[in-house]
């Protein structure tokens, strides 16, 4: 019972997913309407064209036994028009066209030819012939065109919109989720999807209505043999089914098994530095390669089913067609029906004209089942919700204009592993504030909990009295410059890396400015090509120092009221520590300034140090004064200046 309402669930689930998708292309529905009409009038012609075969055999090709009176086409068009105009307009009622006799209609059509002239008859053919090709393979290009801007533009919109559901996502989405699976999703997956879902869509219905146009064709010919004739479909749909289930099965393990994969390689490939430093080549190739055999075997069995849709609809054509010639040959040898040569032959062709389409839905099918794993995996990032929402009536703030306040702040990563607990402390404006502690003490988080990074778990966070929550997310971020321990740059030019620190587009004269306060000028004006350099992939062709300095700029080209510079100096030599900090100086004149620190020397003139040890605050005060009050502090202290410990008689703050 609990499988069965699980499969229920799954297919309602599948159901909402398919819409979700469908309502994106669905903004293109003049496509869509122009992809049906096509499709229509490309069966049309399919099916008109398999006619053609019965007045060749049965009239042009068989001796004559009367004396023709029609001589002439547009004789022979007329009195045609003729016949269907009474049949048709003439019984232009829903009684009528339903008590229409069609096999006496094409008796008269055929007794018009029997009429006309043998060449007559042979040169229509052939106009009509080429006409119907002609128009078929037209409306088989309009229906391709129409096809490729709707699968273009949809495909456009799918991978815009789950991109702007991942730039949504909070820091702590993307400390859970590995961006390997991410580019998996948005590449190999939306183009799964928009091959069977988008692309296959307009396959499948022009395939569907040529079908029924040759199913329709081959009843007029011969209802009895053509019912008699379906007797192999119920086995055949049974098999696809089956085959359908076992693909799914196996392509959603393949999926998971590919993100894996991808986060492997992208996960390795980033860290080739220590890669090759440990010598754990060997290793990772060995990894590797585990994660490629499972992925080759699951695609293996998934290739397998799929490869047993051909051979079933291939016996199943067969059955049919040997049903068809025993039984349509044995009334033709005994002269039991009327069945004429042309008949038949008309019959044949629409029947096996009516496989090949048949075959396509098949694959269709087990493509689909394929493509329902993809769908679920895209669907489940256009669903996502960011964790970080902004207030319905969320102010405006562009200014900084009095202190922050921290009240009782808490937050974890892990419900009940508490990373920060009971933090309470005021920055005021133009206070150079440091942020001192051991590693995984909380400084770092509590300088993204500012911003809203993350959002906080207990407690509040103020600016001027504002809630952040209450603020507008841009305008809250706008107020902040941040310069991150490990430098990040882009692939592009010195200038565009500056300039990506301000919503709006800065001329020349500002990135420049931006740069010379950053002390970043120096290194730049070296280049030939100098703000318009192109940097290697992370900047990896400049220093450490350089780089630092670079973020620096980005940091101040907004000047933002407040700048963050977490621990920037930590990694750098002394020689480039020196210039960053030089650097650091210059960027922070009339600013108020966070500074998380790991060296100590570099935050002694601070107007406020909080000292955080296992994420609680223990002392606040300036350097002079935690040396006598706070023991954490001058623990650290001794350790980094090489100071013999005394024991002193203090209280802790």
């Amino acid at each position: 019972m609990k499988k069965q309402n699980k499969k229920t669930k799954d297919k309602k689930s599948q159901w909402v997913n398919l819409k979700q998708i469908y309502a994106i292309m669905f903004h293109y529905w003049g496509y869509i309407i122009g992809g049906i009409v096509t499709t229509i009038l490309y069966a049309l012609m399919n099916g008109i064209s398999i006619t053609m075969i019965v007045p060749v055999l049965d009239i042009v090709l068989k001796p004559k036994t009367i004396t023709p009176t029609i001589h002439t086409i547009g004789a022979l068009f007329r009195a045609l028009w003729d016949k269907i105009n009474f049949y048709l307009f003439h019984n232009f009622t829903y009684e009528g066209l339903k008590n229409i006799n069609h096999s006496g209609l094409l008796n008269e059509l055929k007794q018009v030819l029997m009429n006309t002239n043998t060449y007559v008859v042979l040169e229509t053919i052939s106009i009509i012939i080429v006409l119907l090709f002609v128009l078929k393979n037209l409306f088989y290009y309009l229906n391709k065109y129409t096809f490729t801007n709707l699968r273009g533009r949809s495909v456009r919109d799918i991978r815009n919109l789950m991109y702007s559901k991942y730039l949504s996502q909070s820091l702590a989405f993307f400390n859970q989720n590995r961006v390997g699976d991410s580019q998996v999703r948005l590449d190999t997956d939306v183009t799964i999807v928009s091959n069977e879902f988008i692309s296959n869509l307009f396959i499948v219905l022009r395939d569907f209505t040529v079908m029924i146009s040759c199913m329709i064709i081959a009843y007029m010919m011969n209802p009895h043999l053509f019912l008699i004739s379906l007797l192999v479909t119920p086995v055949f749909v049974i098999s696809v089914s089956y085959l359908g289930k076992k693909i799914k099965k196996y392509a959603k393990r393949i999926q998971l098994q590919y993100s894996t994969m991808f986060s492997q390689v992208e996960e390795a490939l980033n860290s080739m530095r220590i890669v090759k430093a440990f010598s754990k080549e060997d290793f990772e190739l060995k990894n590797y390669k585990t994660i490629n055999n499972k992925h080759r075997k699951l695609w293996q069995k998934v290739e397998m089913y799929t490869a047993l849709n051909l051979p079933i609809s291939e016996i199943s054509s067969a059955l049919i067609g040997v049903v068809i010639l025993m039984v349509a040959g044995h009334e033709m040898l005994t002269s039991q029906g009327q069945f004429t040569l042309g008949e038949f032959t008309a019959f044949l062709v629409a029947i096996f004209a009516m496989m090949h389409p048949l075959k396509t839905l098949t694959q269709a099918y087990a493509n689909i089942k394929k493509a329902l794993v993809s769908l679920d995996r895209i669907s489940y990032v256009l669903n996502l919700q960011p964790e970080i929402k902004e207030a319905e009536n969320a102010v405006e703030k562009k200014t900084f204009d009095d202190k922050i306040n921290l009240n009782n702040v808490g937050f974890y990563y892990k419900k009940n592993k508490w990373v920060l607990r009971g933090v309470t402390f005021d920055i005021n404006k133009g206070e150079k504030v440091a942020l001192v502690g051991s590693s995984g003490s909380g400084k770092t988080t509590l300088a993204n909990l500012l911003n809203r990074m993350y959002d906080l778990k207990e407690g509040e966070i103020t600016i001027d009295g504002i809630p952040i929550t209450q603020i507008k997310i841009k305008d809250l971020r706008s107020l902040f410059g941040i310069v991150p321990q490990e430098s990040q740059l882009f692939s592009n030019t010195f200038a565009y890396n500056i300039q990506y620190g301000n919503q709006e587009a800065l001329d020349e004269s500002k990135i420049i400015e931006a740069a010379k306060i950053a002390y970043a000028d120096e290194f730049i004006e070296t280049y030939p090509d100098k703000y318009n350099h192109m940097l290697q992939v992370k900047g990896s062709d400049l220093s450490g120092g350089q780089k630092q300095r670079l973020c620096i700029a980005r940091a101040i080209a907004a000047n933002p009221p407040i700048l963050i510079f977490d621990e920037a100096t930590s990694a750098l030599d002394s020689d480039s520590e020196k210039k960053v900090q030089e650097a650091i100086d210059r960027a922070t004149s009339n600013r108020t300034v966070i500074i998380i620190a790991h060296r100590l020397s570099t935050i002694l003139g601070a107007d406020k140090i909080v000292v955080l040890d296992k994420g609680r605050v223990v002392g606040i005060g300036k350097h002079e004064e935690l040396l006598k009050s706070c023991p954490r502090y001058q623990q650290l202290y001794n350790l980094q200046f090489n100071v013999k410990e005394k024991r002193v008689s203090v209280s802790p703050a």
